[in-house]
């Protein structure tokens, strides 16, 4: 689990930035208290039934439903659990088949007697479930970390489109463990999810991990990745990762590849093809302490359809959930542009909910939110209620590049507005004017074409009426 970074001092200019970019998407949102009156919920998982499934850090893992009812405690791992810290009940997963054969799996911490300094083992642990309750517990991973401090144990858990299960494990408050092929800390685990080891591992030689190679690593040169997310639309993992007191990473994550740490905390300066490079960092004033992470994949909210949804545990001023938007189609290994999604904080997980909505856990508040479009009633003749512009991209480009912007609806109906795309250049005057018309709510992409214009620096402007959004772009040549 990250540490809450709390950072007091930043520039003005930034903040303004960050703003001006945020507020139009913000308000597009509505948050709702679905469950209340939590202890320390960690990660949860939505059953078929709509009920969910949450974990507790500092006892056991519990069932409610959405209309705020607990259920029933599914397990309580009290008389054999480390809390301490960043330890406790972490991470919770259902088997794509649980409909047939009702498979919940759950990472978390264990030592006996509860609480000791000594003897800490990372357990995963597949239950049975029958009739709210977790039978036939049968252990998948476990692995003796001794004394550790109790930070950066990870972490979450999800099966793959592989039908593997993989794990995320961070490197215990030891940096060394992250660059060590011979042990799990720091790393992104791949196992079948009866426990064996799959053969076709990066790493893999002799199927013993504690001989030789660890045979369960998939990636490795981690510092402690939270939390990671497999995209419905094709077989892509995004994991969250936090650095030490700034730079934290949403990395791309790749078979066998090395991330870095600690040689590198986020971009790698100079760059070093052995690391593989973070697709964006949140460096300061934004410092938020990544956790939950997911893609979008829906028709409530479809203009954050195939965007990374990534939230933060941290209570300070920038510790919101954000919107990033992926580049480089088909493969969308980069972020072309993030923005403030909702003014939520605190929170430790994400998923998306069978209804559609995007739902968030609150670590400290205890109460899982439901984030859904905002469909209250706008005045007549008012501007959009609200509007997006993303980054160019390629941004450096020459001569062309792609700029994608969206409109979204006033009340009850598609109502059209009129806009204006234009570019200017660094003295203020309008270069080129790209749209200037009346649009309908939706998703726009154009094309500019600055085959005609010197090599520097511009700004991109999508404005309604009185209100605009900007982006810097550069050319060159």
């Amino acid at each position: 689990m990250p540490k809450l970074k709390f950072r007091f001092v930043f520039y003005i200019t930034a903040m303004l930035i960050v703003y001006s970019a945020t507020t139009a998407i913000a308000q597009q949102y509505v948050i709702e208290n679905t469950i209340t009156g939590m202890q320390l919920p960690v990660s949860f998982a939505f059953l078929p039934n709509n009920n969910v499934i949450v974990t507790l850090k500092q006892s056991s893992a519990k069932i409610y439903n959405t209309n705020n009812t607990e259920i029933s405690t599914f397990w309580n791992f009290a008389d054999s659990l480390n809390s301490q810290t960043e330890q406790g009940v972490l991470g919770v997963t259902l088997d794509p088949l649980y409909s047939s054969n009702r498979y919940i799996y759950i990472y978390y911490v264990h030592s006996f007697p509860p609480n000791s300094q000594s003897n800490h083992r990372l357990r995963v642990v597949r239950f049975t479930e029958n009739n709210n309750t977790g039978t036939n517990p049968f252990i998948v991973f476990d692995y003796l970390a001794g004394t550790i401090g109790g930070n950066h144990v990870g972490g979450n858990l999800n099966i793959g489109r592989d039908g593997k299960l993989y794990i995320t494990i961070g490197e215990t408050g030891v940096q060394s463990n992250a660059q060590l092929l011979t042990n799990p800390r720091g790393k992104i685990l791949r196992l079948n999810p009866d426990g064996t080891i799959p053969s076709d591992n990066p790493f893999y030689d002799d199927g013993n991990p504690v001989s030789g190679n660890d045979d369960r690593i998939w990636v490795y040169g981690l510092r402690n990745s939270f939390d990671f997310c497999i995209s419905p639309f094709n077989d892509s993992i995004y994991a969250t990762e936090n650095g030490p007191t700034d730079n934290d990473e949403i990395n791309f994550i790749r078979k066998g590849k090395n991330y870095g740490w600690p040689v590198c905390s986020g971009y790698c300066t100079p760059f070093n093809p052995a690391y593989r490079q973070p697709m964006t960092i949140f460096s300061s004033p934004l410092l938020p302490a990544l956790t939950g992470i997911i893609i979008y994949n829906g028709s409530l909210m479809p203009e954050l359809n195939n965007k990374i949804i990534a939230a933060s545990s941290n209570t300070h001023v920038n510790g919101y959930i954000y919107r990033c938007d992926p580049g480089n189609a088909p493969f969308y290994d980069t972020i072309v542009s993030k923005s403030q999604l909702a003014d939520l904080r605190g929170i430790s997980d994400l998923a998306q909910g069978p209804d559609g909505n995007i739902y968030a856990l609150g670590i400290l508040s205890g109460i899982l939110y439901k984030i859904g479009p905002n469909t209250s009633s706008v005045q007549e003749n008012s501007l959009p209620l609200g509007f997006l512009l993303e980054q160019n991209y390629p941004n450096p480009f020459n001569p062309v590049t792609k700029i994608n912007f969206s409109i979204y609806p006033q009340e009850s109906g598609i109502k059209p507005q009129i806009v204006k795309l234009s570019v200017f250049d660094v003295l203020g005057k309008e270069s080129a004017v790209l749209v200037n018309s009346v649009l309908r709510p939706g998703n726009y992409s154009v094309e500019w074409n600055a085959a005609g214009f010197p090599c520097g620096v511009y700004f991109c402007s999508l404005s309604t009426g009185e209100k605009s959004l900007q982006k810097k772009m550069v050319l060159i040549k």
